[in-house]
Parts: structure tokens; sequence; C-alpha cells
């Protein structure tokens, strides 16, 4: 929208009656970087000597030798943010007045879907960094100066 690429006026915000603190979604943002150091710190504990699959609470190692192991994390600040929250950062991080409206709700939506990051920081020492200004203002970057995307 900003960079023009959405010929939209307005931005949708699919419900605002949700038992959230502005009524609209809330979800769990992550900056990319802090994403990618997330799958960075799986890959170091996949090195020979870690004892990422031997770690006492037992979630998610194989059950026999040979089954293969494996581990899910969830990568996340672990607080979420809503549409509004989104929408309001995006503004000041592009200097755009975004224009809302509000529709009815997408059948599917769930009001928070926020990430519990406690494993992947207990077993992989994976925290997330990046605020919400940071992310918006390193998207709008990145946007800016790739208006039609990655080529």
């Amino acid at each position: 929208m900003a960079v023009g690429r959405i010929q939209e006026s307005t931005l949708k915000v699919f419900g605002n009656d949700y038992p959230t603190h502005d009524g609209t979604c809330v979800r769990d943002y992550l900056h990319v970087c802090d994403l990618a150091d997330g799958h960075l710190s799986a890959l170091e504990a996949l090195e020979e000597g870690s004892n990422v699959f031997e770690h006492p609470d037992g979630v998610g190692v194989g059950p026999k030798e040979g089954e293969g192991k494996f581990r899910a994390f969830n990568l996340g600040k672990g607080n979420g943010m809503s549409v509004f929250d989104i929408v309001e950062a995006m503004r000041k991080a592009t200097g755009f007045d975004f224009k809302t409206v509000v529709v009815e709700r997408r059948a599917g939506d769930v009001p928070d879907l926020t990430a519990d990051p406690a494993l992947a920081k207990k077993i992989l020492g994976f925290e997330a960094k990046q605020d919400l200004e940071t992310m918006c203002r390193d998207l709008w970057n990145w946007q800016t100066k790739n208006p039609n995307g990655y080529q």
C-alpha cells in the first residue's frame, strides 16, 4: 500500500470484537533476523557433541535408536501484538497514514496466537531481541528498496 503495490485505499481489519485489548487479533510477530538466529541455534544444536536430544524433559526425543530424533521449538517473543498495534507501528515507521476499515471476521481466525518460546530459551538459548519498532523500520527499509519483492 505505502509503496504502491496495493491499490486499495484502506487496509482491511478482520474483526474488532475479539477478547483482546483493542478487539483485534493478536499475533506474536518476530523480526526476520530473530527467526534466522533461532534456526541457526537449532542447527548448532545438531552439531556433534550436542546434548539437545538428551535433555531431561525428553520432549520430542525419538523413542528408539534408528528412528530419528527431533525437537519442536516455538520461536517468538512470547507476547503478542494486535492488528491495530502493528498498523500504528507501521504508521510511525513509514510516515504513511494507513487508513483502516473493520470488516467481518474471517472464518478460523483465533483471538490470540502467541508463541511460548520457553523451551527454545531453555534448550537452545534462543531469545528474540528485536522490538516492534525495529521490526517495522527494517521491514519498511527492505520493502522500499525491493518494492516487487526479492528478485
